[in-house]
C-alpha cells in the first residue's frame, strides 16, 4: 500500500499529458479553418473555439482533475463533436 501514492502520481501524470494533448490538438484544429466557416455553419466565432481549447490546455496542467478541469473536457468534447466536423472540412 506504500507504492500506492507514487502509481497514483504516475497515474496523474499520464491523464494530465493525454488531457492537455487532446487540448492543444483542439487548439491546433481550431486554426486550420477560415474564420468564415464558423460563421457559415452557425457557431461560435474561431478566436472563441482558439481561447476555449487554449484555456482548456492550461486547466488541464493545473488541475486535470477538478471542476474547472471537468468543465474543460466538455467543453473540448463539444468542439471536437459539434464544431470540427461541421467546419472542417471547409478550407481556404
Amino acid at each position: 500500500m506504500d507504492s500506492l501514492p507514487g502509481v497514483w502520481n504516475q497515474v496523474l501524470s499520464v491523464v494530465r499529458l493525454a488531457l492537455v494533448t487532446w487540448a492543444l490538438v483542439g487548439l491546433v484544429l481550431a486554426v486550420l479553418p477560415p474564420a468564415s466557416a464558423y460563421t457559415m455553419e452557425g457557431k461560435w466565432p474561431k478566436p472563441a473555439w482558439i481561447a476555449i481549447c487554449a484555456v482548456a490546455a492550461i486547466a488541464f496542467w493545473l488541475a486535470p482533475l477538478s471542476i474547472l478541469g471537468l468543465v474543460a473536457m466538455v467543453a473540448v468534447g463539444v468542439f471536437f463533436a459539434d464544431v470540427r466536423p461541421a467546419v472542417g472540412g471547409l478550407r481556404r
